[in-house]
């Protein structure tokens, strides 16, 4: 059970003692039935946050099946007990066909002085002393709850999290879990301490927030992971247009509570505004919110938000980095018609904006140093990606792609203690796990890199690039159908990715399924007419039929198109049978590596 503290609730003229389970009203007793206790100590926990009826069934009544109608009459009980009626919603909300939020101002008091309470704005700030006893080095920020929010606002609750996970990266004493591990809670009503201890960390920080015309009412709270309670709680209810200065001041909470000591460079981008502009920064909360997605359509609208938001303000460096993210991915991975060398191109003058406005911006580091990779300028891309990592060692993404330079350079030693780094920075994050197999794969460890393929699905079965790289391990070990079955699961989660069914066709190739094959390289020949599809994967199919001439033409091509998987030629084993021939020692130059 987790340990409890002695405390109080305050709102309005009623107290709740949470120890000695007394109810009070301008100091006189207050009968609660004991179901009726336990729902509002439920609901003055966790003030401002929706929570689920399922919830509030599961924790009222763990050991009993019971019906929402008898949830209602508790709720009904409550709501009479507090002075009103049945359907009275001043304390307690209805969200209909969802659940039920307690909407007062709630103050903490803390019976045995552990507690530093004081008042800021329309509520209350607690900093649990006892909980930090211990040095607190990590720290997960969940995607805001959306209370009350149209489709058109759903981008608040992650671009909020987004925000705040920029801002504490920046403190070096402390690993903040990247916006990519916190995702999948997204519109989840989840318990903070389960999800922080799915998330193996110390520490979360867990909010709501709801907009309102111009207003907005942000609720948030750090949470010990251990212990199960809160270090602080503040809510604050303003115009959107200070939405700057409630982000300042959760970050500075955030390290006050947490008791580090940050250097002057650190507070000052702790509290560093991109912009002064509200419009601007709401349409780069949007942006990432669709770059996160991952997805054709979002990085299409992505990029429309960031274009927007620098038009609005051509000093927003971060906007201009988010645009350089945006461009990358969309060359790496060829989603949509634009051929790689235009997207890189574009990339490329976006980073350069950004690092030219901002030369802090580790991400804007990181992103050219991931363009460098893909323009074949080697010795750029290592002086950038130290650059970011020297300015935020703690960028996992950064060095999860440092060790993807590593290892294209024949350094399989240095890719794979910087992949090490990667994952200790973000233990649970699927892409590094699934990596992890990767760097394995390129060195012809096929039986490690299935153990991490299996980890990474352990954490989600459905994520279609483990079950890629997994098929990918099964066809260099001679294993046709176990692999074809893969690729099969990876064409169907992804949406028919071409990447995908050039691969299953060389497999249907390796296996002696020629007809097969044959149709693949025929589909995907009729579709390049209309959208881009990326030689490097026509090579690969004839690669699998043994034709060496074709494969080889088509290789040549990726190679000036700058396909997205010419930078794997040093360590892609499909490409064996061809690497003795002076044309593919050719390209090797071309693309910048030694022969």
């Amino acid at each position: 059970m987790p340990r409890r503290h002695k405390h109080s609730y305050e709102f309005g003229p009623f107290r709740l003692d949470a120890a000695e389970r007394k109810f009070s009203r301008d100091g006189i007793a207050v009968s609660l039935a004991p179901k009726v206790f336990d729902t509002l100590l439920m609901l003055v926990e966790n003030p401002g946050r929706l929570i689920e009826k399922d919830e509030l069934m599961t924790k009222l009544w763990p050991d009993t099946f019971v019906g929402e109608a008898t949830l209602a009459r508790n709720i009904s009980d409550l709501r009479k007990a507090l002075g009103g009626s049945s359907g009275d919603a001043r304390y307690v909300e209805t969200i209909p066909k969802s659940g039920y939020r307690f909407v007062a101002d709630v103050r903490l008091i803390e019976n045995d002085d552990s507690l530093l309470v004081t008042q800021r704005h329309t509520t209350t700030r607690v900093v649990l002393r006892e909980e930090l006893e211990d040095e607190v080095r990590s720290i997960a920020v969940l995607p805001f709850q959306q209370i009350g929010s149209s489709v058109a606002d759903e981008y608040l609750g992650l671009g909020m999290a987004d925000a705040l996970i920029t801002r504490l990266s920046n403190i070096r004493q402390i690993a903040v879990r990247p916006t990519s591990a916190v995702m999948k809670y997204a519109g989840v009503s989840d318990d903070p301490a389960a999800a922080g201890r799915a998330l193996k960390v110390e520490v979360v920080l867990a909010g709501a927030i709801q907009r309102s015309a111009e207003r907005v009412r942000v609720t948030v709270q750090l949470v010990s992971v251990s212990s199960e309670t809160p270090l602080w709680a503040e809510k604050f209810d303003e115009m959107f247009t200070d939405i700057f200065a409630v982000e300042d001041s959760i970050s500075e909470q955030v390290a006050q509570a947490l008791t580090l000591r940050l250097t002057g460079e650190e507070r000052r981008l702790l509290s560093r505004r991109y912009t002064k502009i509200s419009d601007a920064y709401e349409l780069y909360l949007k942006g990432r919110y669709h770059w996160n997605k991952r997805s054709a359509d979002g990085l299409e609208r992505s990029i429309d938000c960031f274009l927007k938001a620098v038009a609005l303000d051509p000093g927003y460096a971060l906007a201009y980095a988010g645009l350089a993210d945006s461009y990358t991915l969309m060359g790496d991975v060829g989603f949509t018609a634009i051929q790689p060398k235009d997207a890189f191109s574009r990339a490329k003058t976006a980073a350069m904006k950004a690092l030219a406005l901002d030369g802090s911006l580790a991400e804007a580091h990181a992103a050219l140093a991931h363009l460098h990779m893909h323009l074949y300028e080697w010795p750029e891309a290592r002086l950038v990606f130290e650059r970011s990592i020297e300015l935020n060692p703690n960028y996992s993404y950064a060095r999860l792609l440092f060790a993807f330079y590593w290892e294209f350079n024949g350094r399989p030693q240095q890719a794979a203690a910087e992949i090490r780094r990667a994952l200790h920075l973000d233990p649970v994050s699927i892409t590094i796990n699934t990596d992890m197999g990767v760097i394995h794969y390129f060195s012809h460890e096929y039986d490690q890199s299935i153990e991490w393929y299996q980890k990474a699905l352990e954490l989600d079965s459905n994520f279609e690039r483990a079950h890629f790289w997994l098929a990918a391990a099964y066809e260099q070990k001679q294993m046709y159908d176990e692999a074809i079955a893969e690729y099969i699961v990876s064409i169907e989660l992804s949406g028919g990715s071409l990447e995908a069914r050039g691969s299953l066709g060389h497999a249907y190739g390796k296996a002696g399924r020629k007809s097969d094959a044959l149709r693949i390289l025929e589909e995907l020949t009729i579709e390049s007419t209309s959208r881009y599809v990326s030689p490097y994967d026509l090579s690969i199919i004839n690669l699998g039929l043994g034709e060496i001439e074709t494969a080889i033409k088509w290789l040549v091509r990726a190679c000036d198109e700058h396909a997205g998987w010419m930078i794997y030629l040093t360590v892609d084993p499909r490409l064996d049978p061809v690497r003795s021939d002076p044309r593919f020692k050719e390209l090797l130059r071309r693309v910048g590596f030694e022969a």
